[in-house]
Formats: C-alpha cells, sequence, structure tokens
C-alpha cells in the first residue's frame, strides 16, 4: 500500500514535468518594426543583424537603440531557426554559434540570462521604441530582465563592446541563407521552405 502511495506521489510529480518538456516553444512574434519592408523576416533579420554586429559592431556603438533592435533580431533567430523544422537544412554547428552570440550579448548588455526570448524580444523593441523618442527609458528597464538596474543597462546598450562571436554567427547564417537561396537548397516542395511572412 505505501508503494501504491509513493508511486502514485512521485507520478504526480513527473507527469506534469514529462508534458512541459514535450510542450514545444511558444514561436516569437517579431515586431514589425524590428523587420521593416516586405522581405521575409527570418531573412530580414538575418541581414540587419550581421549588419549591425559586422566591424567589432560599429553600427551600434553610442546606438542603444540600435543595439536593442539588433539583440531582439538575435534572439528571434535563435528561437526561430530552432523551433521550425523548415531551417534544419541549416548547419547544426551554426545553431550552435547563434546561441554562443545570444550569450555573449545578454552578458555584454547585463540581461538576465534565464530570460524567455519570446518575452525579451518585445521587451528590446519596445525599449528602443522609448530611447528613439527621446522619452523617460528607465520604466523600459525592468528588473526581471535588466537586474543592472536602468542607468547601468543604458551605459551597456550604448557601449556594448566588439561582439565577436555575434559578428561570426550572423555573418555564417547570412552568408549559408544567401547560398540556399542561390542555389535552390531549401529542402521539400515550396510550402515547406520559409515562409515569406511570419510576423504578427
Amino acid at each position: 500500500m505505501r508503494r501504491r502511495i509513493l508511486f502514485s506521489a512521485l507520478a504526480v510529480l513527473v507527469l506534469p514535468a514529462c508534458a512541459e518538456l514535450r510542450t514545444p516553444r511558444p514561436r516569437i512574434a517579431l515586431p514589425l518594426d524590428l523587420v521593416p519592408g516586405s522581405e521575409d523576416p527570418v531573412r530580414s533579420a538575418a541581414r540587419l543583424a550581421a549588419a549591425a554586429f559586422a566591424s567589432e559592431g560599429a553600427a551600434v556603438q553610442n546606438n542603444p537603440a540600435g543595439m536593442a533592435r539588433a539583440a531582439a533580431r538575435l534572439e528571434y533567430l535563435v528561437q526561430i531557426l530552432a523551433s521550425d523544422p523548415r531551417f534544419r537544412v541549416l548547419p547544426p554547428g551554426l545553431l550552435l554559434s547563434l546561441r554562443g552570440a545570444v550569450g555573449e550579448v545578454r552578458l555584454a548588455l547585463g540581461i538576465a540570462p534565464l530570460a524567455l526570448p519570446e518575452q525579451l524580444v518585445p521587451v528590446l523593441a519596445q525599449l528602443a521604441r522609448v530611447i528613439d523618442a527621446g522619452g523617460d527609458t528607465r520604466p523600459a528597464f525592468p528588473a526581471a530582465f535588466f537586474p543592472a538596474g536602468p542607468e547601468r543597462s543604458l551605459q551597456r546598450l550604448t557601449q556594448p563592446g566588439p561582439l565577436p562571436e555575434a559578428a561570426m554567427a550572423t555573418g555564417r547564417l547570412l552568408d549559408q541563407i544567401t547560398d540556399l537561396d542561390q542555389t535552390e537548397g531549401w529542402n521539400g516542395p515550396p510550402d515547406t521552405r520559409p515562409d515569406t511572412r511570419m510576423v504578427r
């Protein structure tokens, strides 16, 4: 009898955890201002992220709004490439490099390492809008994502450093996507290839 009770208690604890592991991460809805124009959002995010981090991140130095947008695009790319089966044609090592780039960027900006990308992306997008508008940025730095506080976090956004892992990973991703587009290397019929629009 005691064994039955023990096994029942364990089942209550283990089964929800297993269900959680089997549940896919929610798809990120990328804000439209992060991928302007009619270009496919994955290609647009890859192109803009690669340009932002190139040349030792010259485009995002002293550009906190641009840095926030670049970080949001990188977070989106890692999540969508990992969760959408259409991108399995990309080299597996590339995703590992992009995850390393996310870690590098989060460390440089002081972003909480366990922040969920589907929650972080809209926070970064809104932060960029507030900075561009010249508004009060303090409410745009929620402590759950920026534990160092608004002032220190803004300093890090303004001077993030060269970010070599992000530069290398996003550059490789753009090269891979360009090569697959030019060689028609996306596997399967057209409806299994990357969508032309995946933005809400």
